[in-house]
């Protein structure tokens, strides 16, 4: 199942009773339809600057600003979008509407729909680009692709924007935002920074936008500028979490919980790892070479687009050979936050291992000579070796890939990594670079040690697990597992 079924189970599933009444009508006790009127938005207005990345629609003078925060992956906030659609055509230019995303960190198809309406929009069609997205919700490349030749976009351009996370950063900014209003789930909207939680019907938005525009024209006739009114509200605001009824908050409880900040954020505790001691890295299903029952294991955390990771390929290539017996090299990866391009890479990296080609494919990422890791590259090593380019175009692509890659980032910041490359050496970590000669002399170590083990008796499939039973740390981070 796609992701986006998720994060709509996630948003939709709440905000089908976030809304403060149904907005749908319903009988009364003599079988009239009756709409329900909607409770009154909290007179609390909260601080919600704009800023230089913001693409407004509607005017450029209002009366009232609708900041609304919305995943597109979500049913009601595809409908709170079309309300405000409507409200735009009947207020004209007293509104204007301000789009920001509200993202579930690690479901890559609605982070990758966010950041293709602000690469829509940094041609001039984030609106359109908007709308589409909102209307037709997958967000697969091919989709995606197709929309930005529809709305004439520099389609390559647009592609390469997705490939290099040109904007993750500005989509994780929006969710910062949002987390700092105490705001998880969406449609949250925003009024001259009065808080409207879930969907509210056009009456009732109505409603309240007559409301703030007498509150508006109130203030210009005491003197406030037309210009300055947006100014004035907010300087009236406060700072802190919106107010939420009991269900509301629950809800907003078990998502601050499981999903506290962004995967590439670092929680405010964490704790790195100590060089040195031995810690449990788990080996399921990550890609390797060497005997199964190696005495020497060595886990390797990666970045494609990391420097010091490309000088530790000839490494990673050698010492397997070196050892042809007695080592087993593990492959996890950690793509960090300030190369945009690593997670494409990652992604792509394990496209190629569905076709058993991983090993070649990453050394032929960690050696280009002048590395561009974007989408053209992946297809030509794909080629190069041979691979069916419609099935990695797919895996690269599809949701598994982009799962395995959060998976190998989330034990990296249990294990409390934050750079690479990093090695585990028999769970003994070591930090940073080692060059071949460097790690070779660490390898004849633990050889030693478990040559020991060996005369004890131990099984050579038991070395290992035996070595952590004895000397073994828990990890740094056991409950940063989000």
């Amino acid at each position: 199942m796609r992701s986006t079924i998720l994060a709509s189970s996630l948003f939709g599933l709440t905000l089908t009773g976030c809304a403060a009444t149904p907005s749908e009508p319903h009988a009364d006790a003599h079988g009239d339809p009756q709409t329900p009127t909607a409770p009154p938005v909290s007179e609390r207005r909260h601080k919600v600057p704009l800023g230089p990345d913001d693409h407004p629609q509607g005017g450029a003078l209002p009366l009232v600003t609708v900041v609304v925060y919305s995943d597109y992956a979500c049913p009601p906030c595809a409908r709170t979008s079309k309300v405000l659609e409507h409200l735009l055509e009947d207020y004209g230019d007293d509104l204007r509407v301000v789009f920001r995303s509200l993202t579930v960190p690690g479901f890559a198809d609605g982070e990758r729909a966010a950041e293709a309406a602000l690469a829509a929009g940094a041609q001039g069609q984030f609106w359109a680009m908007h709308r589409r997205l909102f209307s037709e919700p997958r967000f697969d490349r091919v989709t995606l692709k197709a929309h930005a030749e529809a709305l004439g976009l520099d389609v390559p351009r647009f592609l390469d924007d997705l490939e290099l996370g040109a904007f993750s950063a500005l989509r994780a900014q929006h969710r910062r935002q949002a987390i700092s209003l105490g705001i998880y789930f969406g449609p949250v909207a925003l009024v001259n920074g009065r808080p409207v939680i879930g969907y509210r019907d056009e009456a009732a938005w109505h409603e309240l936008l007559d409301e703030e525009i007498l509150a508006a024209r109130t203030r210009m006739q005491a003197g406030t500028p037309r210009a300055d009114l947006y100014a004035t509200f907010q300087a009236d605001a406060g700072t802190g979490p919106i107010d939420l009824d009991d269900e509301q908050a629950e809800m907003r409880r078990q998502l601050a919980e499981r999903f506290p900040v962004d995967i590439n954020e670092l929680p405010a505790d964490f704790v790195r790892a100590e060089a040195g001691r031995r810690y449990p890295v788990d080996l399921l299903g990550a890609p390797s070479i060497g005997p199964a029952d190696a005495p020497v294991t060595l886990v390797v955390f990666v970045d494609f687009a990391c420097p010091h990771c490309r000088r530790a390929a000839e490494a990673l290539r050698l010492l397997p050979a070196r050892y042809p017996n007695d080592l087993r090299v593990v492959f996890r990866h950690l793509p960090l936050p300030a190369h945009r391009s690593a997670e494409g890479a990652a992604r792509a990296a394990i496209a190629a291992e569905a076709q058993g080609q991983f090993w070649p494919f990453c050394q032929r990422l960690l050696t280009l000579e002048r590395p561009s890791l974007g989408r053209d590259t992946f297809l030509a090593i794909a080629r190069d070796l041979g691979l069916d380019e419609a099935r990695f175009l797919a895996d690269l692509d599809g949701p598994g890939a982009a799962a395995r890659v959060r998976e190998d980032m989330l034990h990296a910041r249990r294990l409390g990594l934050d750079s690479t490359p990093a090695f585990f050496l028999n769970g003994r970590y070591i930090s940073g670079y080692r060059d071949i000669d460097a790690l070779a002399a660490d390898i004849d170590v633990e050889l030693s040690i478990t040559k020991k083990l060996q005369a004890e008796g131990i099984p050579r499939a038991e070395l290992i697990t035996t070595l952590l039973a004895r000397e073994g740390s828990p990890l740094p981070n056991p409950e940063a597992s989000n």
